[in-house]
């Protein structure tokens, strides 16, 4: 009987030890857990301490409203990038990005840099480049890159130093759109380059229907050319080279809307 009963009590102290052991170490895992959370949530060591932008094409983008914005859009992400806060450096995060720029339409690109040990934010930021102006039959006007994006409001111009696009299809245009579509776009690039090759001067093209996919010339100086954006134009450069040593004067309008053929009338 002795002996069963030194075997009982020598269990019963295992089984405390045991419990005590398991005890200890999920006390240990939350006291460790408890030091994680107040180190990345309170604790300077993950707060961002300094925010450098990069431009390197300069511009002329507010730094303090695009800041504003870009935390609180990384806030917003998630229940845990909301409790973090924007501070945080862990949340910021480049591939959160994507969603961002489309809210910024005046930026190309935004990348970001962490510099962890340095609790440093390097944002690079790359604005849209203005190449024309597209004006609206409401007289709005926008500025649009080589990409076709429309990005910031643009003023009425006149004369031939700026490429232009008076946009008389009735559409509603506005900022952060495409002004048409992508492979269009691509051939109206190539319109206004085969327009400074011919040395003619223009600068202007009207767009009277988007359904017909044409635009016109548009010069007092010389005679309205018709062009297709849905064909490459540079083989009508022959043509108006050719009209040009003729003299301009005497052509009434050029046709190139079909691809390989090249069509005026003369007065």
């Amino acid at each position: 009987m002795s002996e069963f009963y030194v075997d009982e009590r020598q269990r019963a102290k295992q089984r405390r030890t045991l419990k005590l052991k398991i005890y200890g170490a999920i006390a240990t895992f939350f006291i460790l857990l408890a030091g994680v959370f107040y180190l990345i949530v309170y604790s300077p060591v993950f707060q961002i301490r300094s925010v450098i932008f990069n431009n390197p094409d300069g511009g002329q983008i507010n730094k303090d409203i695009l800041m504003e914005s870009l935390k609180k859009f990384l806030a917003d992400q998630s229940r845990i990038s909301s409790f973090f806060g924007a501070d945080n450096i862990l949340i910021w995060e480049s591939d959160k990005l994507n969603g961002f720029l489309k809210t910024q339409p005046r930026l190309s690109e935004l990348t970001i840099e962490k510099k962890i040990l340095k609790r440093e934010i390097v944002l690079t930021i790359k604005e849209r480049e203005r190449f024309g102006i597209w004006c609206q039959l409401s007289d709005d006007c926008f500025w649009f890159d080589k990409k076709g994006v429309i990005f910031d409001k643009a003023p009425q111009t006149e004369g031939e130093i700026i490429y232009k696009v008076k946009d008389f299809s009735n559409r509603e245009l506005k900022i952060g759109d495409r002004a048409i579509d992508e492979l269009l776009f691509g051939n109206l690039l190539k319109i206004f380059e085969t327009l400074d090759k011919s040395g003619l001067g223009i600068k202007t093209l009207r767009l009277d229907e988007m359904n017909l996919e044409e635009v016109i010339s548009e010069s007092l100086l010389a005679p309205k050319i018709y062009f297709s954006l849905r064909i490459d134009p540079f083989f009508g450069l022959s043509v108006l080279r050719l009209l040009k040593n003729l003299g301009l004067g005497k052509v009434e309008y050029v046709d190139l809307r079909v691809e390989n053929r090249g069509y005026y009338k003369l007065k």
